[in-house]
């Protein structure tokens, strides 16, 4: 019987050592993987959080703050092309080394996910991801600029459960993605002068890398031979030796009656 591997290629399954997640019989192939990492995941519901905040700067004194938001096309996930060229306000990520952590000794499996996705997979962990990204952060004035980390730095502890900032993640399996402010600078160039305010936000992201997997559902079976003892396999005639017992029981009971 040849069992074809989950997302293995036939010619490299014999070098592989241990059992592909995903490897079933009747054999088929794993779902395909996703077009976008956790990361980018992550990220755009980062971006559709922040850019729905109402942001306030000063006014002139005696006058309320002035509203101001983030548009969308400004909420950069990975570093522009061209910083020259950004509007303002904006904010850009910057790319930075992440860590993989090994979940235990073996790999995880979420029983709640089964059938969800579609039929016959489930979701299985495979490492926590961890990143210190960088949100760099432009505005026009020193007041755009105040004003943007204050609501920051309030928007990402904003539940009474739990510090940080959580998020269910629909592009990734629904997987949940956290977010902890870590550290602020600002960051006061010779572009100050021309109207180019910038500060930093160090914030941890973590979440967990997955992967859609095939499963098979686990079906005990109890089989019992009435016709065979299994301490040596020697047949069992099953109505001579009932009937034996049956006379031997009613002799006892005869004999026990008669005293």
């Amino acid at each position: 019987m040849q069992r074809m591997p989950g997302q293995f290629p036939p010619n490299v399954r014999p070098l592989l050592n241990g059992v592909p997640w995903g490897e079933v019989f009747p054999t088929k192939a794993n779902p395909p993987a996703l077009a976008i990492d956790g990361r980018t995941a992550a990220l755009r519901v980062l971006r559709d959080y922040t850019c729905a905040l109402q942001f306030y700067r000063e006014n002139k004194p005696g006058l309320p703050p002035i509203a101001f938001k983030i548009d969308p096309a400004n909420f950069h996930i990975e570093w522009p092309d061209a910083t020259q060229a950004l509007v303002f306000p904006s904010i850009a990520i910057y790319t930075a080394r992440a860590d993989y952590n090994v979940i235990g000794l073996v790999s995880y499996v979420e029983e709640e996910t089964r059938d969800v996705f579609a039929p016959g997979t489930v979701v299985q962990w495979q490492a926590e991801y961890i990143e210190t990204i960088n949100v760099e952060i432009w505005a026009e004035t020193k007041g755009q600029r105040r004003g943007m980390l204050a609501a920051l730095e309030t928007a990402f502890s904003p539940t009474e459960q739990m510090s940080g900032l959580r998020f269910d993640m629909p592009q990734y399996y629904n997987e949940k993605v956290c977010f902890t402010l870590m550290r602020r600078e600002l960051m006061d160039t010779p572009d100050s002068a021309r109207n180019r305010r910038s500060a930093q936000l160090e914030i941890e992201m973590r979440f967990n890398i997955i992967a859609l997997v095939n499963y098979v559902p686990l079906i005990p079976q109890v089989a019992i031979n009435v016709d065979v003892d299994q301490s040596d396999n020697t047949p069992i005639d099953i109505v001579t030796d009932s009937s034996a017992r049956l006379t031997g029981d009613l002799a006892a009971l005869a004999k026990q009656l008669a005293g």
